[in-house]
């Protein structure tokens, strides 16, 4: 049988993040990769509503006639990937981040601009992105995201999941909640498992 296709997660509360959650597992040991070819990345912009059906479909047509141009622009999205996510990691741990993951973002940010447009939007504009196929226009906004939380003074910080030190998950989240107690980038997940670590010490220490 045919497995289900992964459905990817949203729970960082920005792009950029999202981007850096496609790995899962202990990223330090046994990293579970989620962006195996250009579909994956596709499939994940098209979930994340950062790219619409028919720019997906277009995507996936262009990637079809330009197989090496894909893969270049898979590798430069995990290059990205990895470099916001020690960006925003070490900024998590109170650390400085290396210049040399920012300069993949200026990078990644330079292309971005390239392309912002201002489009017509109902009776009034907005900002937008011009409608050309590039196989790499998904890491646009993620680009963007990335820039304006680092630069735009976001009054909630950047935190990694709880759950690292016991068991390696590193996804990272803005902590948006009211008094700031976040501690699991999912109550699913993450924090249901905590609840049954505490659970299980609980009766351990009772018999």
């Amino acid at each position: 049988m045919r497995a289900e296709p992964y459905r990817f997660e949203f729970v960082g509360g920005e792009p950029c993040l999202d981007f850096t959650n496609t790995v899962g597992g202990d990223r330090r040991t046994t990293p579970t990769e989620h962006l195996h070819g250009y579909g994956d990345l596709v499939a994940w912009a098209r979930e994340g509503k950062l790219l619409t059906p028919a720019q997906a479909r277009a995507l996936l047509l262009r990637a079809q006639r330009e197989p090496e141009a894909a893969a270049g622009a898979l590798r430069a999205a995990v290059e990205l990937r990895e470099a916001l996510f020690e960006t925003f990691f070490a900024l998590a741990e109170s650390k400085r981040p290396s210049p040399q993951h920012l300069e993949v973002l200026n990078r990644a940010l330079a292309d971005a601009l390239a392309h912002r447009r201002v489009v017509q939007s109902g009776r009034g504009f907005s900002l937008g992105w011009d409608g050309s196929d590039d196989l790499r226009r998904m890491l646009w906004p993620v680009a963007l995201s990335a820039a304006e939380l680092l630069a735009g003074g976001h009054p909630a910080p950047v935190k990694r999941c709880g759950m690292w030190e016991a068991s390696g998950c590193s996804w990272l989240f803005v902590d948006e909640s009211r008094n700031g107690s976040r501690r699991w980038c999912s109550m699913k997940d993450c924090g249901n498992r905590a609840k049954a670590r505490r659970h299980h010490r609980r009766v351990k220490n009772l018999d």
